[in-house]
Formats: C-alpha cells, structure tokens, sequence
C-alpha cells in the first residue's frame, strides 16, 4: 500500500492523518506519530485502555520501534471519550518523555483541544481538513473503522467441500515444476477467478511452494502479492490457512498495513501456533522493524 506524500500544517491535519496512515479512522484510539523532523516515521495505534490491558508490552514496542527508525520527537493522540483519551494520552506521553513530545491532542470528532498548550476547544471536522483533501485527490479510501479495514484478511467463505477436494487432487497431479509455474502464474498475475484463488490457497499449504513465494516478498512486490492472496484468503478452507495467512501477514507488513499485519498474527497464532515463521513475524510486529530492512 504506497501512500502518497501528504503534507499537513495544522493541528487539525495532525488529527487527520492517522487515518491515511492506518487506512481507518481511529476511533476510541490512542495513536503516536514518531517523528524525524517533518517527516513522520511510524505511526502506531492502541485502544484507549491500553494503559490497563497491555501498558508494558505496548510501551515497550513504542520505544523499540522509535529506536529502531530513529525518531526524535513525538505526536500523541487520543480519539474518543474526551476523559479516557486524556487518561490514554497522558499516560503515553509519560512513556515517551514529555520533553520529546512536541504535541498532544484530544478529540471527540466534534472539537479537538491540546495537553501542551491548553485552550478553548476548537471545532474540528476530518473531511474539512487539508490533509482529507489531499487523500481524495490521491484517490486514497479510509475505511469508517478499524474492523472494516480487515475485512480482506478476515473473511473467507470457502466452496463446498467436494470443490475444495477437486481442486486438492487437481494440485496433487502437477509436477514439482508445474506446480511453481501455476504458483508463480496465479501469485503474480492479474485478479483471480474463485476456483483460482481456491487453487493458489492449496498450492501454498505445499512448504516448498510457501518457501518460494517467502523468498519473492519485498517492498516492490508486496502490494501486488497482497491483492492475490487476499482472493485465496477469501475461498481458502481451514486446513489450508496457516501458510497463506504467515504470507499475507509478511505481505502487509512489507507493504505498510499494519493492522491487516496484526490480524494475520493473530489468527495464525490460533491456527498454528508452531508455525516455522511465526516468531520472527512476531518479532518483526513486536520490535517496530522498518520494512526496508527485510530487502537489505
């Protein structure tokens, strides 16, 4: 997901442009955008109860993360219930380090107001910002929420199950060559027909397969491996998620998404809690890791 240059000059830009980033407007949120000069390195979103659920672990991957792309300077804000978000707010900030946060801001989607200079509420609006304009004119979509957002990774209806058992012996009469050709035509290609995505979801559960699409993902490429493996994530039957979910998890890490990242590890977590690359896509979520480094 390339996201365009968007640049923002206010403080309501500021409040806007997570949801570019995050590709959801973030509601009931605590988000931090770390910042090296004017550009914005990371941006990261928790619940507002972040503090009482999981302060440690989320902590600690804000301050990794900030380590790892260098950032310098902070922008915290909450979204929501204007008393939770205060709470959430400040209890990063706190975190971080007041001194190398330059912003805190609060908003209920109706006004927006700031920790470090306090004032007068000022009305506040997403789509009447600079930044909301830029993203319409990029063409960009910003799902209403974070669960709409990871519908593609999400949703499967797979076919009945004696079409799920044709296409299994179909895959089963190719050669080892053959097998990567149809792989290689099906991953790389253009958009796919059901009975197509349901293919490539049953050639991927193959370890030599999987190992050769993993060895293909990199920033340039992972977009357009995404679109492919969201189609077989849409009609892929249980038994056969656990390689096509560590690869859509790779896939959008590489290329940006990071709550379809966590919800692949989430789920692959459950269905396959032994799988051979689900630590180091932990650790990849978990440390912050630039995605530039997975090229070398």
């Amino acid at each position: 997901m390339t996201t365009p240059l968007i640049r923002g000059t206010s403080r309501a830009d500021l409040l806007a442009l997570p949801a570019i980033m995050l590709g959801f407007h973030p509601h009931d949120s605590c988000v931090v955008l770390a910042l090296d000069g004017a550009r914005v390195k990371f941006c990261a979103r928790a619940d507002l109860d972040w503090f009482s659920t999981a302060f440690e672990r989320i902590a600690d991957q804000i301050l990794t993360s900030a380590e790892n792309v260098g950032a310098g300077e902070f922008v915290v804000l909450g979204y929501g219930d204007p008393d939770l978000a205060s709470i959430a707010v400040s209890e990063l900030v706190d975190v971080i380090g007041p001194h190398n946060v330059i912003e805190a801001l609060l908003t209920d989607g109706r006004s927006y107001w700031s920790l470090t200079s306090p004032g007068e509420p000022v009305r506040y609006r997403f789509d009447t910002s600079s930044v909301a304009a830029q993203a319409v004119y990029e063409g960009l979509v910003v799902c209403d929420d974070r669960d709409e957002a990871l519908v593609p990774v999400r949703a499967s209806a797979p076919p009945a199950e004696h079409v799920v058992l044709s296409a299994e012996r179909s895959v089963a009469r190719l050669s080892s060559a053959r097998g990567l050709r149809r792989l290689q035509a099906l991953a790389e290609g253009g958009p796919l027909s059901d009975p197509d995505a349901l293919q490539l979801a049953v050639l991927l559960a193959d370890e030599d397969r999987f190992s050769a699409v993993l060895t293909q993902l990199t920033m340039s490429s992972a977009d357009a491996y995404w679109e492919r493996l969201v189609e077989a994530r849409s009609v892929c039957p249980e038994r056969h998620e656990p390689n096509l979910l560590a690869l859509l998890a790779l896939a959008s890490w590489l290329s940006g998404r990071g709550a379809a990242h966590a919800s692949c590890l989430e789920q692959l977590a459950r269905r396959s809690p032994d799988h051979p690359v689900l630590g180091l896509l932990f650790r990849l979520h978990r440390d912050g890791v630039p995605p530039r480094l997975w090229d070398g």
